[in-house]
């Protein structure tokens, strides 16, 4: 296979299209389980929610400063063995929880888990958006379909991990999982490869631009992460992804402390990211009508509604009402995060904006489930760490409508 096109005329940046969805399916594998080991762990051990916390939080900081020191890498070599690297590592951390007995053994393999996991999102997201360079719409679609993977991910694994654990106890069920994201891992190194070279340009007036573009100003990347715009999309992606972390960790024990069962709490975590695939593909036509910037301000608000509900919890039925509201806000954001610094900033150093960006938000969300979790145990109940995701959440919202649409100034 060479070229940009196979014998059958097929655009071959569709074939990286569907090598990324896997790799973002793994990320739904890991950040949105976790939640079903918890209460196994916490039983097993009698660990509070804090302690149990603090492992999830070992995976983040791993995973922040990896996909810190890969940006830069994903954007000057081929993702394929970057891919392959990352399945390997990846997959070992999760499989040796399988032989926990302490908490620094969890802490410290989850770390290599994490470190192992970084560089998949910045891979996947970059080089979809290389291939689909100067491909407005269908560069859309391809970000969107790409970035379902995380809740097609979220859907299949987290019912098919309770499945694991109440069938082959919780060790059997980190082997497994590590196993399986080695395993599309390995798979979507075999297809994916780097795009061909692009000639640099930006949307012409920032991402509420329409298809007009002109070439991208000399900026460097150290003037590219002063601007006012980048420091704005870092602080809105870092209050989003708090709210994320602390939610992928407690939703599940808070659901079964308000009544709800194991089974249906773990459900319940699979149709939160199962829900945000419509969100993501929405993004695109929703992004075509009022651009990326309002796009993000809308899903964020919408976030911090649904925690609002969530306040009030009593029963199934406002549980799946609340995964259905969250999940698709949360869908919607995750293209609009990424394409705003595609339209600020082009494609020169889309792996180290990128990578910035989330690391930032990610060391923070490493905190998220643990500072929740002490909450929890101070006050025995989850309604002030909700009420604080919510209030952080609905300041993102007010950031992403006053952001001003100016790019740093050229060279």
């Amino acid at each position: 296979m060479s070229g940009e096109r196979e014998k059958s005329g097929v655009f071959y940046g569709w074939f990286v299209v569907a090598a990324c969805f896997l790799l973002t399916l793994t990320l739904g594998e890991t950040f949105w389980s976790f939640g079903v080991f918890f209460k196994p762990l916490e039983d097993e051990f009698d660990w509070s929610k804090s302690l149990v916390s603090s492992g999830y939080t070992a995976f983040l900081i791993g995973y922040a400063i990896s996909i810190a020191a890969s940006g830069r890498l994903v954007d000057r070599i081929s993702p394929r063995p970057i891919v392959l690297v990352t399945g390997l590592i990846a997959g070992l951390g999760i499989a040796l929880c399988s032989q926990v007995h302490s908490i620094n053994q969890l802490r410290l393999f989850l770390f290599i888990a994490g470190v192992g996991a970084g560089p998949i999102w910045t891979v996947a997201s970059s080089t979809v958006m290389r291939w689909f360079h100067g491909r407005e719409r269908a560069g859309r679609l391809a970000l969107a379909v790409t970035s379902t993977g995380v809740g097609v991910g979220a859907l299949v694994f987290a019912p098919l991990i309770n499945y694991f654990i109440e069938d082959h106890g919780w060790r059997n069920a980190f082997l497994y999982v590590g196993i399986i994201f080695s395993g599309i891992l390995i798979v979507s190194s075999i297809i994916i490869r780097r795009s061909p070279p692009v000639q640099e340009v930006t949307s012409g007036s920032g991402s509420d631009a329409g298809p007009s573009r002109r070439p991208a100003p000399a900026a460097s990347v150290g003037q590219m992460i002063r601007s006012p715009i980048f420091l704005g999309i870092t602080l809105v992606v870092t209050a989003a992804i708090v709210s994320f972390q602390a939610l992928a960790v407690h939703l599940s024990p808070y659901a079964q402390e308000a009544g709800v069962s194991a089974g249906s709490a773990a459900l319940a975590l699979g149709l939160l990211g199962g829900f945000s695939i419509p969100g993501r593909i929405l993004s695109s036509a929703v992004s075509d009508a009022i651009g990326w910037r309002k796009t993000l301000a809308l899903a964020v608000f919408g976030m911090a509604l649904s925690i609002l509900w969530l306040l009030f919890l009593d029963g199934g039925w406002m549980l799946y009402c609340f995964v259905l509201c969250y999940g698709v806000c949360h869908g919607l954001r995750i293209p609009a995060q990424l394409g705003i610094v595609n339209d600020f900033f082009g494609v020169s150093s889309l792996g180290v904006l990128i990578g910035i960006t989330t690391a930032v938000g990610q060391i923070a969300g490493a905190f998220a489930p643990y500072l929740a979790g002490f909450i929890v145990d101070s006050t025995g109940e989850y309604s002030l760490a909700f009420i604080v995701l919510m209030v952080v959440l609905v300041g993102a919202a007010v950031v992403s409508v006053v952001m001003r649409e100016r790019r740093p100034a050229s060279q």
